[in-house]
């Protein structure tokens, strides 16, 4: 992926350094590779609940590609260093800056304060910044439904997308189970890549089973 942060002209007081490869989790946390389809490599971790984001990022279709700790800022006054977890490119050519926080981190009163600076830092150069905070994007059953629907679904081909929306169509509601579409020939892992990238839909809040209904 392009940085093109790399690019901007900070205000005084910051300077931009490419941060280090990551090999090593936070205490008590070990780095987690997560293999990403947009990106074509695997995408480093340091936790697990950074690799359900990941999942999550693959899972947007606003977003065409993404990166872990995409660089490193570095504030001269109080030698300081911040380095955000991810950086993602939407398909309009934007960038975005995440920071991926627990329910319970995000409520950090010394995280708060970081974040108030870390906000004005990015404001002042015109960069996009989001604090995403757990309930947001890993709500259980969903993300279990959509690890699953990753996971199985990525050696999948969406070549047989037409072929699954032809069965639809001779249905009523257009929408049958999950069950009906194996039995008519088409793999497990074209389902659920369909599923995972929206061009088959189900109801992500309930387990997802051979009995689940798609349309």
């Amino acid at each position: 992926m392009v940085n093109s942060y790399d690019r901007h002209v900070l205000h005084a007081g910051y300077t931009l350094e490419p941060s280090k490869i990551l090999k090593f989790g936070k205490p008590r946390k070990l780095v987690t590779f997560v293999a990403s389809r947009k990106n074509g490599n695997s995408i480093g971790c340091e936790s697990l609940l950074e690799a359900d984001f990941c999942i999550y990022l693959e899972y947007q279709p606003a977003i065409t590609a993404y990166q872990s700790q995409p660089f490193t800022i570095c504030f001269s006054a109080t030698r300081r260093r911040y380095t955000p977890d991810f950086m993602a490119t939407l398909a309009d050519g934007s960038q975005v800056i995440y920071e991926v926080k627990s329910d319970a981190g995000a409520r950090n009163r010394r995280w708060s304060r970081k974040r108030a600076v870390l906000e004005q830092f990015f404001s002042l150069n015109n960069l996009k910044f989001e604090c995403v905070e757990e309930h947001q994007f890993c709500r259980p059953i969903e993300i279990q439904n959509l690890r699953t629907l990753y996971h199985l679904g990525y050696h999948g081909s969406l070549s047989r997308v037409p072929y699954i929306l032809r069965l639809l169509s001779k249905e009523a509601l257009k929408s049958t189970t999950i069950a009906f579409l194996l039995k008519h020939g088409v793999s497990q892992a074209d389902i659920t890549c369909a599923l995972f990238h929206q061009h088959l839909h189900c109801n992500l809040q309930r387990p997802i089973n051979l009995m689940s209904r798609v349309w």
